[in-house]
């Protein structure tokens, strides 16, 4: 006779529900060795270069060429729909130069030689990163946008080539084709990142390094696009599922076969093509533990949005407003530009709730200290509006809002 399940767990049996997260830690376990072996030292690296030294010397050279004329009219005249969508052009082009240069040399060494030495591998991880993780970053944000705006560039684009970096450029950033155009507007905003959402996290507690592993599980199977095809099927979502599902043979079939192909190597669609994925599987899972979280809720029990979402306001890592994630689930049209205007009109509000606003750093660094436990530091780049609280008091808020939960068992 099995055993009963007191009996069990006094024998130390683990039972299936117990079995299923040892694994799913184990999961989040192998992808963060991997992250550390392959990718930590590039993006730290060259995030220090930038917040150090390139920063200064190479800024001021982005910012004029941003605002050239002659840039801006190629972009406004040829590429974009609208004139201020410009903004984003120059900074496409050097995502667009930066990985194609690279994608190109690597596959060209494969070709020439028949192998690729690990010390070229690692160049092309820093290359795919670029300093301050501006190539990584951008190519996640050019997505992003295109998914959000589907009238983002001229017809001769929009019809033919469709969303260049969603669809095409996204393939060597381990991003599934259509999946912004998708999941993330049917499902993550949708959802306003709450319960059924892939992405959703409520349920862990967010200063723990150990439910962090298994988030980065349930990240792992939002971006091979299982757990989106799971719900547009049982939400028969039936335009969304066939869209996502194109877009998952494409990554998963027709991508890997191409590349087999071309390159007959087996390492190099793991080095080139797999590892991407792995890492903006963790940098994704990395992030969005950050951007939503802090959990609060009103007297009658519904999530005071302007806590659960974050905005970092002066950061030096902004890419066209991606730091005011809070911005991005309740006001996603205003325009980046245009959100300091539309912070100002928000401090009544900020004031009542302690929104969750910060100064200053980097959501990289927000998400690090906050599972490093690390308060007293996050509290010294809060933004509090109503200038009431002190910074123990502050730091107390925030570990207490980074520990509390849905009202729902916790995950197992």
């Amino acid at each position: 006779m099995a055993p009963s399940m007191q009996e069990a767990t006094k024998q130390g049996i683990p039972f299936p529900g117990e079995l299923n997260k040892r694994f799913r830690w184990a999961v989040g376990v192998m992808l963060t060795i991997n992250f550390c072996v392959f990718w930590a030292v590039p993006i730290a690296l060259q995030g220090q270069l930038w917040k150090k030294a390139l920063q200064y010397v190479l800024g001021p050279v982005y910012r004029f060429v941003d605002t050239s004329r002659p840039v801006r009219w190629i972009g406004e005249n040829f590429i974009y729909s609208e004139k201020r969508f410009a903004d984003f052009f120059f900074q496409s082009i050097l995502v667009f130069l930066s990985i194609t240069s690279s994608l190109a040399y690597v596959t060209y060494h494969q070709l020439t030689y028949g192998y690729l030495p690990i010390w070229l591998v690692y160049l092309y991880y820093c290359a795919w990163v670029g300093f301050g993780g501006r190539v990584m970053g951008g190519a996640y944000t050019f997505a992003h946008k295109e998914g959000h705006l589907p009238h983002l560039y001229r017809p001769w684009i929009r019809n033919t080539v469709g969303n260049v970096f969603e669809n095409w450029l996204g393939n060597f950033f381990g991003n599934v084709p259509y999946n912004f155009t998708t999941s993330h507007i049917a499902i993550h905003h949708k959802l306003n990142a709450g319960k059924g959402d892939t992405f959703y996290q409520w349920d862990l507690d967010r200063s723990s390094w150990s439910d962090f592993m298994l988030f980065l599980h349930r990240i792992l199977l939002h971006t091979t696009g299982y757990s989106s095809l799971a719900y547009f099927i049982n939400m028969e979502r039936t335009v969304f599922f066939n869209k996502l599902l194109r877009g998952c043979v494409i990554y998963w079939l027709v991508m890997p076969s191409l590349i087999l192909l071309v390159t007959n190597s087996w390492t190099f669609l793991y080095y080139i093509y797999l590892q991407p994925f792995l890492c903006m599987t963790y940098f994704l899972a990395f992030i969005n533990f950050a951007y939503h979280g802090y959990v609060e809720f009103d007297a009658n029990g519904k999530h005071i949005e302007c806590v659960n979402s974050i905005a970092i306001i002066e950061g030096e890592d902004d890419y066209f407003g991606e730091d005011d994630h809070m911005a991005h689930h309740v006001a996603t049209r205003v325009y980046w530009r245009d959100l300091p205007a539309y912070q100002h009109t928000k401090e009544t509000e900020f004031t009542q709730h302690h929104a969750s606003v910060f100064r200053k750093i980097s959501i990289l660094e927000l998400s690090l200290f906050m599972l490093l436990k690390d308060w007293n530091r996050l509290a010294s780049h809060y933004v509090d509006y109503s200038g009431k609280l002190t910074q123990p008091e502050i730091a107390a808020m925030l570990e207490r809002r980074a520990k509390t939960l849905d009202p729902v068992e916790k995950s197992k």
